[in-house]
């Protein structure tokens, strides 16, 4: 097992999880998911590790990582991509190319082994019927499809470009263009994720009646065991000394513990050379808190921003401000009344606190406990009581 902590783990890197991925096959039986889960949870590990086990749930797949794509005909220029270049490809291809579908690509090449690129012109026709071709090519193929769409939230705030309410038409109708898909071809199984929450996402463009047949898959970091499961393994791996104390002792200061979170102390302690103690654990996270290292960190604060837009992500910035504090975090009355300036209205001020307290507990910020809401991850609330909120008011 490699020390990995800025890859994918994939292969022997990746690690468990094992419960999860049992469950989303049994979901993915009968529904098309939507998998919810922080930032460095090792989401994207968990979807390719179950693209490598397909064959024995009878499926065949196609993995996309869509962040990148500009428009819904790039997105759709993706999906064939992936898909013509899996093994059966030159079974699809062979069943479109003389179709009304093969006829519309601008240019195809075949490459090696069973692989194509392709290239579709913008007057070659709709985005929608171009992917609605697809999903009915595959449906007439033996067998069963997953593809899995990875960052798809990220897309979705692209076509929203810098005028959200001029833009919101055009996201509702790719939205409502992938449920029919869904609906529609129900050969094919489809399995979104995304580092934003496509659920926020849709609540805050009011459209989530367009994800309301995905069944929901939820990950999130380690329980203890297998946090300690996982040092262990990368001890062995990389014949580093580090004793079942210490390593209760990286478990108990991660407190939330992510898999990326876990690595990146390891390959801290890896270079130390002798048995590894419980302070060498302190300065390694000593370090990872200082400014050399904010961009491990700082996009907890970055995603605000791109998932709840401007005015809502002020709002959650001050709840979370004042949430770290405290290790206790705050009470739901204390949160309220750090609202009240800005949203007078009571009701108002209510229904805004309900919604941004279910969007950070959801995405990981914050977890409730005896009615306060405190970080999930003391490091993560260290960092923002160093790097992000703003220095209390003293008197002089």
């Amino acid at each position: 097992m490699r020390n990995v902590t800025g890859a994918v783990a994939e292969g022997d890197d990746f690690f468990d999880r094992a419960r999860e991925m049992a469950q989303c096959w049994r979901d993915l039986d009968t529904d098309n998911l939507l998998l919810l889960a922080p930032r460095r949870v090792g989401k994207t590990s968990l979807m390719k590790k179950m693209a490598e086990g397909a064959g024995a749930q009878g499926f065949a797949t196609a993995f996309v990582d869509v962040s990148d794509c500009a428009d819904e005909l790039r997105f759709v220029q993706r999906l064939y991509a992936a898909i013509l270049n899996d093994n059966i490809g030159d079974r699809l291809w062979n069943q479109i190319e003389n179709s009304w579908l093969g006829k519309t690509m601008h240019r195809v090449q075949k490459v090696g082994g069973g692989g194509f690129t392709l290239e579709f012109s913008q007057t070659d026709a709709s985005w929608t019927r171009l992917g609605e071709e697809l999903a009915d090519a595959l449906s007439k193929l033996e067998g069963r499809w997953l593809i899995q769409i990875d960052e798809l939230p990220v897309f979705v705030l692209k076509l929203l470009n810098h005028d959200e309410a001029a833009e919101r038409a055009r996201v509702r109708e790719f939205l409502y263009w992938m449920r029919r898909l869904r609906q529609q071809y129900t050969g094919v199984r489809w399995m979104l994720a995304g580092s934003i929450g496509l659920d926020t996402v849709t609540a805050r463009l009011n459209i989530a009646d367009a994800i309301n047949d995905l069944r929901l898959a939820t990950l999130g970091a380690f329980d203890r065991q297998t946090a300690d499961g996982l040092l262990q393994a990368l001890s062995a791996a990389h014949k580093v000394d580090l004793n079942e104390t210490v390593r209760r002792h990286v478990v108990n200061r991660v407190g939330w513990p992510a898999p990326f979170y876990l690595q990146l102390i390891f390959h801290e302690l890896r270079g130390i050379g002798r048995a590894v103690v419980d302070a060498d654990v302190d300065r390694a996270i000593e370090d990872l808190l200082g400014p050399q290292h904010r961009n491990y960190f700082d996009y907890w604060r970055q995603r605000l921003y791109e998932e709840l837009g401007r005015a809502d992500a002020d709002y959650a910035m001050a709840l979370l401000n004042y949430c770290c504090r405290s290790n206790e975090g705050s009470s739901r009355g204390t949160l309220s009344l750090v609202l009240a300036k800005a949203i007078p209205d009571a009701a108002q001020r209510e229904d805004k606190l309900r919604y941004l307290l279910d969007v950070l507990q959801n995405d990981g910020y914050l977890v409730e406990e005896g009615g306060r809401r405190r970080f999930c991850s003391p490091l993560l609330r260290e960092y923002w009581l160093r790097r992000v909120a703003p220095p209390e008011e003293t008197d002089d």
